[in-house]
């Protein structure tokens, strides 16, 4: 029975998010949202693609739409974003509904966190918190684009679409050159937007859940935190010493935009092309490990990261069992997190040498591109528009693989899972 639910939630999940990029590729293709000029279908594909898996890749400058255009654009963002499933429940939820036994094991199982009793509590909390983050977000915004000397009217919508585009850990920009001429004010409300989006609809339940009945944080809304804080510190340092080495000096605010950004938000605060090997290769190191479950973001997620790092650790020390603060970790857990971070690394080096293949780009624009889409991320080193149409369909292939993959490959994971009654005799490997 649990099997046939987590098939059934992989099917909702996949095909939702195929059936929303149809239709924004469809959408895209009206000449109106390009003032008159068609949009040819594998750029239709890409864009529809990019916003619904939140990536934020490019091959069409989004400025270059029209108002509508830039609109279906966010839509496709904030749809993507808070996941078609969850959007579904969300919308039962609004409308007075329960969702109903089958729909809440279906979330359930997908979480792997918590009851299907409490599933609903959990989506009007993420709903609420989703609107007020980003209406709060928008306010914010809205100030900082006046103060930047734009009109009342083009602050708004600027406004608007940069508070779902951030939340939403999306990257994509209605301004010239993304962000990179953006005030400081600006920087620092959608690098929190991005962080608050990033975080996970479980840390953000916990959190409320935890202060309403008086309780301790569960040790996953700890781990996520601390690795999240560890994570936008080290990048930040790591950045500002790469750059400062590399004679290409940029301040401490956009050195920790572009660490907050790399996961996954894909803004760029300075240009790409400013930035040496070192921070390219700590970019791509974030962009892999990505945000939060349950979160916007993609990669292999911090709770991936943090356990593999656990378990190193605790080997070193001796210690037969993974511990974290001072709670035991399940094997199986564990392995789950080696098998999915082990997966990642291996399609970003495929989908590396795969992609240098098709565009005959140098090996690490081709790695970064590659882990940028499997990330979900939309940085780029400046190539996106010269992509060849196979390393087009390419990088929509990964962005598609980004999105699903890692919560796809746990569902297939739980489903594999069986309980031997059999013992078998121990045997020693021969390491190292």
């Amino acid at each position: 029975m649990l099997v046939s639910f987590i098939k059934k939630s992989q099917f909702y999940f996949i095909f939702s998010f195929l059936g929303l990029i149809i239709a924004g590729t469809l959408l895209l293709r009206l000449p109106v949202l390009r003032g008159g000029r068609e949009l040819s279908w594998i750029d239709a594909l890409f864009t529809a693609t990019s916003s619904v898996c939140v990536t934020g890749l490019v091959t069409v400058d989004i400025t270059q739409f029209s108002l509508f255009g830039q609109m279906i654009v966010m839509i496709l963002i904030q749809l993507g974003g808070i996941g078609i499933m969850t959007m579904s429940g969300s919308i039962i939820v609004l409308m007075g509904k329960s969702i109903s036994w089958s729909e809440s094991k279906i979330l359930s199982n997908m979480t792997d966190n918590y009851s299907p009793h409490g599933v609903e509590v959990m989506m009007r909390t993420i709903i609420a918190y989703t609107i007020i983050v980003e209406t709060v977000g928008m306010f914010f915004l809205l100030i900082a684009f006046l103060l930047s000397g734009y009109g009342f009217i083009d602050s708004l919508w600027h406004s608007l679409f940069h508070a779902v585009s951030s939340f939403c850990n999306a990257g994509m920009s209605t301004l010239n050159g993304n962000l990179e001429h953006a005030s400081s004010m600006i920087k620092i409300v959608v690098a929190l937007l991005v962080v608050l989006g990033g975080i996970g609809m479980y840390v953000v339940y916990d959190f409320f859940e935890s202060c309403k009945l008086h309780r301790k944080m569960r040790v996953n809304t700890k781990l996520i935190l601390l690795t999240s804080f560890i994570l936008v510190i080290t990048g930040t340092l790591l950045i500002k010493f790469y750059q400062f080495r590399g004679n290409v000096h940029i301040s401490w605010l956009d050195a920790a935009f572009q660490s907050v950004s790399a996961r996954t938000a894909g803004f760029n605060s300075v240009p790409m092309s400013t930035l040496v090997p070192g921070s390219i290769l700590v970019l791509c190191f974030l962009m892999l490990i990505g945000g939060a479950p349950g979160s916007t973001a993609g990669g292999m997620k911090v709770t991936t990261f943090a356990l593999v790092m656990a378990a190193i650790y605790n080997t070193f020390c001796g210690n037969e069992k993974v511990l974290i603060f001072k709670r035991k970790i399940a094997t199986s857990t564990v392995l789950k997190a080696f098998t999915i971070a082990i997966t990642f690394i291996v399609l970003s080096a495929v989908g590396a040498g795969i992609f240098q293949g098709l565009t005959k780009i140098e090996m690490q624009r081709a790695a970064f591109e590659v882990i940028s889409a499997l990330g979900t991320v939309g940085m780029s080193l400046g190539i996106g528009e010269n992509y060849t149409e196979h390393g087009k369909l390419f990088i929509i292939f990964y962005m598609f693989i980004g999105r699903i993959g890692p919560l796809t490959l746990l569902a297939f994971l739980l489903g594999r899972e069986k309980k031997s009654k059999l013992l078998y005799p121990e045997e020693k490997v021969i390491i190292g």
